[in-house]
């Protein structure tokens, strides 16, 4: 086993210091015509450039003084479900790391169940305790940090509503607030970071024909609010992206910094770019072609470990 530098944590959005992926080579041979609906993907992968195109956003990573840690150096009792699971690359679907430590996803039956137990093992090795992990009956796939005191959870088809009121006490004990957001049950927003994204603690980029109810939950108190209000109070501007901007991982970006993002070269018109670029963005642009099979982001690949 490699040793690991202390230090975990991804609320605050400090610089982004330390990464998990999977490149998977033991399972993306395994997406064939008959099966790559079933295993989430769009289309049947071209193996090679996958793979080449995963290995180039790792040095991407570490150019900019990321430190990469690869999920196959860190398991043992897990290692035989490697090669089954082909949809493991898309490790920002399976955990949220905090300070305080890791919201484990239930994934969904089936076609995903087992990523949760690698992952599991990998943050248990690299000394990140697990926080929250979910039963066999729940079904919870992700949810995103808005600051060191709120958590977002987005309420999409792959999440049962029944698990998500289960968990707001257990959120509760490490945030000060949940905003809780009603969404289309469709597959464009099936995660949190389709429909909103924070850039910097006073920028963040948001779809909203998806935000159709939004509550604002404590330990006392549950309300509902507007959410693009409600960050105007706490002054973060919200840049609005088209449908077809969403429907191009618009959201789904991994910043490297406040206002520092690496993000598909394919994802944003001119007009936001120019946008982003007078608030101050910087994009670091990657163009992918075979990783498009999967039907992920960047920052679906990319578990975020550690800001400092």
């Amino acid at each position: 086993m490699m040793k690991i530098n202390p230090g975990f944590g991804n609320e605050k959005l400090a610089r982004l210091k330390k990464v998990l992926l999977h490149n998977p080579v033991e399972s993306l041979s395994s997406i064939t015509q008959s099966n790559y609906k079933y295993h989430l993907f769009n289309n049947v992968p071209q193996v090679d450039q996958y793979l080449k195109e995963h290995e180039q956003y790792t040095q991407l990573l570490k150019v900019h003084d990321v430190e990469v840690l690869e999920v196959r150096n860190f398991v043992r009792e897990t290692k035989d479900l490697l090669p089954k699971l082909p949809n493991l690359a898309y490790l920002n679907d399976i955990a949220v790391v905090t300070s305080k430590g890791a919201i484990l996803s239930k994934m969904c039956p089936g076609t995903r169940a087992g990523e949760e137990s690698v992952v599991k093992e990998v943050l248990t090795n690299l000394n990140i305790p697990i926080f929250h992990e979910f039963e066999n009956e729940e079904e919870f796939e992700g949810c995103l940090t808005l600051s060191p005191l709120t958590l977002i959870i987005v309420d999409t088809e792959r999440l049962k509503a029944s698990t998500i009121e289960g968990f707001f006490a257990k959120a509760l004990e490490i945030f000060e607030e949940v905003i809780y957001i009603k969404a289309p049950q469709v597959r464009r927003f099936m995660h949190a970071d389709m429909i909103f994204n924070r850039i910097s603690e006073d920028l963040a980029m948001f779809f909203p024909p998806a935000i159709l109810q939004t509550y604002l939950i404590r330990k006392q108190k549950r309300v509902e609010i507007d959410f693009q209000k409600y960050l105007g109070k706490k002054n973060i501007e919200l840049i609005e992206i088209t449908d077809v901007e969403q429907q191009n991982w618009g959201c789904s970006f991994v910043p490297l910094e406040p206002k520092v993002i690496i993000h598909y070269d394919i994802a944003l018109s001119n007009q936001t770019k120019k946008r982003l670029q007078q608030c101050g963005v910087q994009i670091i642009e990657f163009h992918p072609q075979a990783l498009l099979a999967g039907g992920g982001s960047l920052r679906c690949l990319t578990l975020r470990l550690w800001r400092a």
